[in-house]
């Protein structure tokens, strides 16, 4: 059985445009978008691998964090960040045992110069005399603290004399508690060190420039990915742990990272965030602090008319009778047409294109339409197309969900536009054997000519016209011995129009009803 993933989607173009996004000075955070399953990892890690001479990059993977306190979280993070700067840049680090033995008796140091587990267990031994008595408890409490009251005097006296000393103390205290958004103990000095030695050298000719006026060699950048893998109740707790990662007055990354970039579908957090805080709630007022400019679309789908022959010719399929038919101009150009209208629609992803390489076709049968007509089912490639992308969806009533989704989305009746360029809109393509446009309306249209093909009624051309009413449409059309297979010269024109409407026909909700007119018509089943 091939595998499928073998198989690269040309992204050089998208390279280049985020090239030009993450190389802007301002933007030092970046929300990365697009659809679950549309290659966005992969992507960042072809784009790592160009730019290895530029860029260092840092992963993690919050699905791991879900589950833990916001305070746990914070160690996490530092956790998972030492662990990929010893794990991938260990070399550019060049951490050696002095930096580690350092790090770990500083750290002891900061978590133990304050001892306050006797005068914590002395409060809990006291904890039953609360309720009984208020007097009890305060003079336990007068006790306890007696000792410390010469100590207490001592130290007003000293901060007196030094309130700025006692500021600074009062800001180091929030520096050293756990997770707190301010916290630097020794650990995060020690990952801002690691990080800063990730960026590489000073620049030659720089020894007389001040510090925080000196470049780096390098740009670093966190990666936090797979944010829509999150159950929606964990996604908005974590980004607020993530926003408290910047710097609320210099906006500065923590850390010392140079970018951090957020990785998740924009538009299936937006829908979470409206369920969860109601549709009035100002999403993008709460989502504009992930990004420092915009959010970076990504979309390679639109490269899929080169691969789609490549997709076909790596899969199998239930005998050679069926691989022809497959391969087909027609059935290949319907392919690409129908897989980006369900790509633009947000109803399949590259994931679920690319996983899928052997398919149980059935089309060998025949359907009995309306006077007794009978059909092969492999006369309509529209039927044969539905086949390919519902084995790939998982069934057909994944297909089903992912039409009406569909025709949820567009929240249209309307058949027909002259302003609505739908060849723009999904990127149709003109091969050398014929356009894809073309051949989703010879075949959409073949759908609801098939019944139709016994009707005589000719206009002064000699043509048959098709009306359909539900739609306003009428639809012109040749067809010799009454043959589906020798359909031609289709042209679409409004009921009492005289404009021809070919190439601005809402396709996208004809599809969903030729779908169901197959469904009548016993092609697929209505379960």
């Amino acid at each position: 059985m091939t595998n499928l993933t073998t198989i690269k989607i040309p992204n050089d173009s998208i390279i280049e445009d985020f090239k030009k996004h993450l190389d802007l000075e301002i933007n030092e955070r970046i929300l990365f978008t697009a659809p679950f399953g549309a290659g966005k990892s992969t992507f960042i890690n072809d784009f790592e691998a160009q730019y290895e001479e530029e860029y260092r990059f840092i992963r993690l993977y919050p699905v791991n964090y879900a589950v833990s306190a916001n305070e746990d979280i914070f160690e996490l993070i530092k956790f998972d960040i030492l662990y990929e700067l010893m794990a991938h840049h260990n070399a550019e680090i060049n951490l050696v045992k002095e930096d580690f033995d350092f790090w770990l008796r500083m750290s002891m140091f900061m978590q133990n110069k304050a001892d306050l587990m006797p005068l914590f267990l002395l409060i809990l031994s006291q904890h039953e005399k609360i309720g009984k008595s208020a007097a009890v408890f305060i003079g336990a409490l007068d006790k306890m603290l007696k000792p410390l009251k010469k100590g207490f005097k001592e130290y007003s006296e000293e901060i007196k004399k030094d309130e700025l000393n006692d500021i600074s103390k009062f800001l180091e205290s929030f520096e050293d508690k756990k997770g707190s958004p301010y916290e630097k103990d020794a650990t995060s000095q020690f990952i801002c060190d690691l990080v800063d030695r990730l960026k590489g050298e000073v620049l030659p000719n720089q020894d007389d420039v001040k510090e925080e006026d000196k470049k780096r060699v390098n740009k670093t950048v966190l990666v936090i990915d797979d944010l829509d893998r999150l159950d929606p109740d964990h996604i908005f707790r974590l980004f607020n742990i993530f926003s408290a990662h910047t710097h609320s007055i210099s906006g500065a990354n923590k850390f010392g990272f140079d970018k951090v970039i957020f990785v998740c579908d924009i538009e299936n957090i937006r829908k979470i965030y409206a369920h969860k805080y109601g549709q009035g709630v100002d999403f993008s007022g709460y989502m504009d602090k992930f990004y420092s400019v915009k959010p970076f679309e990504f979309n390679n789908f639109k490269y899929l008319q080169r691969k789609i022959s490549d997709i076909i010719d790596q899969s199998t399929f239930q005998s050679s009778s069926h691989q022809e038919i497959i391969k087909q101009d027609s059935v290949v150009c319907l392919l690409s047409a129908v897989l980006k209208i369900l790509s633009k629609n947000r109803v399949i992803n590259l994931r679920s294109l690319l996983k899928s390489n052997h398919f149980s076709l059935s089309i060998e049968g025949r359907r009995i339409i309306s006077n007794n007509i009978h059909i092969k089912e492999r006369e309509i490639p529209l039927f044969v197309v539905f086949q390919i992308i519902s084995e790939m969806l998982g069934g057909w009533l994944h297909l089903k969900k992912a039409l009406s989704s569909i025709k949820e989305n567009l929240n249209t009746t309307v058949y027909f536009d002259t302003n609505q360029k739908f060849v723009d809109k999904y990127v149709l393509t003109n091969y050398d054997y014929g356009h894809e446009i073309d051949y989703l309306k010879e075949e959409v249209f073949k759908v609801f000519v098939v019944e139709h093909v016994k009707n005589e009624v000719r206009n002064t051309e000699g043509r048959k016209i098709l009306q359909l009413s539900d739609f306003n449409l009428n639809i012109i059309y040749d067809l010799d011995y009454h043959d589906i297979a020798s359909l031609g010269e289709l042209f679409v024109k409004e009921i009492g129009g005289t404009i021809t409407l070919n190439n601005h026909i809402s396709y996208d909700l004809l599809l969903i009803e030729a779908f169901k007119k197959l469904q009548d018509y016993g092609f697929i089943p209505k379960n």
